[in-house]
């Protein structure tokens, strides 16, 4: 009875050797098979893993889009602060008005004068409410414009490199470890600027 059991149990492993045999030997001549032209249409799969990333940083400061972004909103704040600063000089410059006049006034030319610099000012702090959020509207819808940039260009150079997940790393974040040889931060801002070069 032992025996015959030892007989089965060899039958059977000797069995799951073959079908493993024939397993990889049907994968490895599959591989083989492929023509030239097929194995150049695969994906580029990475050796070293499906996980790459890029430097935020770098692409801030390398990515001539946001150079001119960042120029633009500059340039809008500036224009912003000159007329707030116009309005505010109008705004004192009637104050003084009013204050070398105010030993002369009457009572109703007081509360009138008092009145018009009230006004004078919640003017010029809805004035400066609108323009702040007109330009916090605009760098939001910026910002939104250069993350879908970079995601549109990422999804079509993916599509040859068969990574599973790209992330952004910036200071601060929760990686503590990176291993350089999954950085495509070059790849990238050299993709970004040659897609801006591109007529529109």
């Amino acid at each position: 009875m032992k025996h015959l059991s030892l007989v089965l149990s060899s039958i059977a492993l000797a069995g799951v050797a073959y079908l493993l045999y024939l397993h990889l030997g049907s994968k490895h001549a599959g591989n083989n098979n492929g023509s030239p032209k097929e194995a150049a249409n695969k994906l580029e799969i990475p050796e070293h893993g499906h996980i790459a990333y890029f430097e935020m940083d770098s692409v801030e400061q390398q990515y001539a889009y946001v150079k001119e972004v960042r120029s633009q909103l500059k340039s809008r704040q500036e224009s912003i602060a000159n007329e707030l600063n116009n309005m505010k000089k109008s705004y004192m410059g009637r104050i003084q008005q009013l204050q070398n006049k105010a030993a002369n006034m009457s009572q109703q030319e007081g509360e009138a004068a008092q009145a018009e610099i009230n006004q004078m000012q919640e003017n010029l702090q809805q004035k400066e409410g609108r323009l702040t959020q007109e330009l916090q509207d605009q760098q939001f819808k910026l910002m939104q414009d250069i993350s879908k940039r970079i995601e549109d260009y990422l999804k079509k150079y993916n599509t040859t490199k068969g990574y599973a997940y790209i992330f952004s790393h910036s200071a601060g974040d929760f990686i503590y470890y990176k291993d350089s040889i999954h950085n495509i931060t070059t790849d990238l801002i050299k993709g970004l600027n040659e897609a801006h070069k591109k007529p529109k």
